[in-house]
């Protein structure tokens, strides 16, 4: 047990400072450089070896080159895990810093309206596209973009990668030409403790009058438990800003029972629910929403509910 303690403090101060030089290296001439130019010297000792037909160099040739991979695997896989966490550290301050900054000069809305289509599957498809008002004064400007995940299958690091979202900002005068946004995005937990996605999508400083900001998600299997009648799901909104006139349409893709579809509304809200070929669709709109308050719907499709 000594020797193998022992031999784990030989292995910690040799190679641990072996690995950084070798990391440094690779930060300051890359790892196609680093590599090239370690297979090239591994080349020269080969050919010699072959050359001079030295058997003690080929065995060295083949020792190093595994070790070479060995390390290179090492190196690489560390420096991705390095990069992965300090950019969650990088956002996890930014998004604590962008909490606390004054509202000065809130964003104001004068048009929200968003689209979700649920498939069969419990696949999820969002839209959501926000008209500006002129934002005064030159300071920086972001849009906060929420979603909580309602299921009861626990979400997996894998599955929140499969989560895509996309965020463009056009001019009211070439709405077709919108320049994607640069967005971070944190999780978090909900009021009642369900996993909450926040993407923060960086605007600049320039917001002018008319402007669009659309944001398209896809959540993959974010609607499966509702689909197949286990639990509610919510569809509602929380305006955190000032917004003229909003509006909200559900479509439920090639739902095979219409009258199955329950429906409680939130904040006494009118919705409109009609057929449109085999989708079942809810739309809600209304005009100056309460600030800090839920709008939208409740719906269940358990036969039982």
């Amino acid at each position: 047990m000594a020797a193998a303690s022992e031999l784990r403090k030989i292995l910690s101060r040799r190679l641990v400072p072996l690995l950084a030089d070798i990391e440094d290296l690779v930060f300051r001439y890359g790892y196609i450089r680093v590599f090239a130019s370690a297979v090239a010297m591994l080349g020269t000792v080969g050919l010699l070896s072959q050359v001079l037909g030295i058997a003690w160099l080929r065995t060295t040739f083949a020792t190093a080159t595994a070790v070479l991979f060995v390390i290179a695997a090492l190196v690489s896989f560390a420096s991705v895990q390095k990069l992965q966490s300090r950019l969650r550290v990088t956002e996890d301050v930014l998004h604590t810093y962008i909490e606390e900054l004054p509202r000065t000069a809130p964003i104001s809305i004068r048009k929200w309206r968003q689209e979700i289509v649920i498939e069969n599957s419990g696949d999820t498809w969002s839209r959501r596209e926000v008209t500006m008002a002129e934002s005064t004064g030159r300071h920086l400007r972001y849009l906060t973009f929420a979603t909580v995940y309602y299921g009861s299958t626990k979400l997996t690091e894998r599955d929140k990668k499969r989560i895509e979202h996309n965020v463009q900002h056009a001019s009211s005068t070439s709405p077709e030409n919108g320049i994607r946004v640069p967005t971070t995005s944190t999780w978090t937990e909900s009021s009642d403790g369900k996993p909450k996605l926040t993407v923060y999508a960086h605007l600049g400083r320039a917001v002018e009058e008319g402007d669009v900001v659309t944001t398209e998600w896809y959540w993959p299997k974010y609607s499966t438990d509702f689909m197949k009648g286990r639990q509610p799901e919510s569809f509602d909104t929380l305006f955190l800003t000032t917004v003229t006139h909003f509006e909200q349409k559900v479509v439920f893709r090639n739902l095979k029972d219409h009258a199955a579809l329950k429906i409680k509304t939130r904040s006494a809200l009118e919705v409109e629910r009609y057929r449109e070929g085999r989708d079942t669709i809810i739309r809600f709109a209304g005009q100056e929403p309460a600030i800090g308050k839920r709008l939208g719907f409740v719906a269940d499709l358990n036969a039982g509910g």
